[in-house]
């Protein structure tokens, strides 16, 4: 449980705020023991992330993936982001869909924007706003009476799909949602053009590196693009549609031991993530990297990009018959490995 996770729940075992309501709406949702005191009311858990997601599940609630209806809900649950975009959207969707007279709570990590909360509620036209600093995180409430409409809008309006750089469609709250990653873009230059037979994109984003395979590799006859963040996965679909080449996507934790795709693919490439959240952890793109050899074929390949400075060396040493660095440059550095 993050510390804005926890803080977020301050208001209610505080006192200062009382538990029951019939309909809640919890916005970023993550696994907090707290959250059992509301499971006699009507939940509608959001949450985009994979491993949130299945942490949520096993423990009976039900991730919701359906429309958020407008001033339907009693109480609505904001956790905060370090981008400041992606938490406007949340806390507007929040406010929107509460009744008048329902209670917005929102919380944030000091270094994930807490500092901000007070006045973006201002800004939406919350007054009465009530707040407190614990576990090194913010969290602010407030009722719902007459918001600021037009900001309203404007926040929501911010949450959808458009163009970005190269033609591809993106939208806030994927991971470099707005530019071309620097190591993708090195990694793509680096592919082959003879990749054929099966093959998958681990961590695929919104689809810059699956769509810049299928259009050097003319041999591939199927793609699985496979992320832990559910939008990315449906952005990537949309950016590889033009390509006639059988192709799935899969909304999956690929760092979780039950993601084994044994055997599947003639090659991978990847570009691991290193963090989650703010969070720089190696071991992420270590957990890639032991998938990706439990899910190839013998003699399959896997292409990847990583910064110069992350420990991926030996672990593709132990794991794979031969690696070699196919580039080192800007940074970054390209590995062919084969199990």
């Amino acid at each position: 449980m993050t510390p804005a996770c926890e803080t977020l729940f301050y208001p209610f075992t505080s006192g200062q705020l009382s538990a029951p309501a019939d309909t809640i709406l919890f916005m970023n949702a993550m696994p907090a023991s707290d959250l059992d005191g509301f499971i006699g009311s009507q939940l509608s858990l959001v949450q985009w992330f994979k491993p949130y997601a299945d942490a949520l599940e096993k423990r009976g609630f039900s991730i919701h993936r359906g429309e958020i209806t407008s001033g339907s809900y009693d109480l609505a649950l904001v956790i905060g982001t370090k981008s400041r975009l992606e938490s406007e959207i949340y806390i507007a969707r929040a406010a929107d869909a509460l009744k008048v007279g329902g209670t917005l709570v929102v919380a944030a990590g000091n270094k994930e924007g807490a500092g901000r909360l007070k006045k973006m509620l201002q800004t939406l036209g919350f007054d009465g706003i009530a707040e407190a600093s614990k576990n090194k995180a913010r969290v602010c409430w407030a009722r719902k009476s007459i918001l600021a409409q037009d900001v309203v809008n404007e926040w929501l309006s911010q949450d959808s799909e458009r163009k970005i750089e190269g033609g591809f469609l993106s939208r806030p709250g994927v991971y470099g949602w707005d530019k071309i990653d620097k190591g993708s873009a090195i990694l793509a230059e680096q592919l082959p053009s003879d990749l054929k037979g099966h093959g998958a994109d681990f961590g695929c984003g919104y689809g810059y590196l699956s769509r810049a395979l299928l259009a050097k590799s003319k041999k591939a006859k199927s793609l699985e693009f496979i992320d832990a963040d559910a939008r990315a996965v449906e952005l990537c679909e949309k950016n590889i549609a033009d390509f006639d080449v059988k192709t799935q996507g899969r909304w999956l934790d690929l760092t979780a031991q039950h993601a084994d795709l044994s055997n599947c693919y003639d090659w991978i490439v990847m570009n691991p993530p290193f963090h989650e959240g703010k969070k720089t952890d190696s071991d992420i793109g270590i957990a890639f990297i032991k998938s990706a050899h439990r899910s190839l074929r013998r003699k399959g390949a896997l292409w990847m990009v990583a910064n110069n400075q992350l420990p991926y060396e030996r672990v593709l040493s132990e794991q794979f018959w031969s690696i070699e660095a196919v580039y080192t440059g800007g940074g970054f550095k390209v590995f062919k490995a084969v199990k």
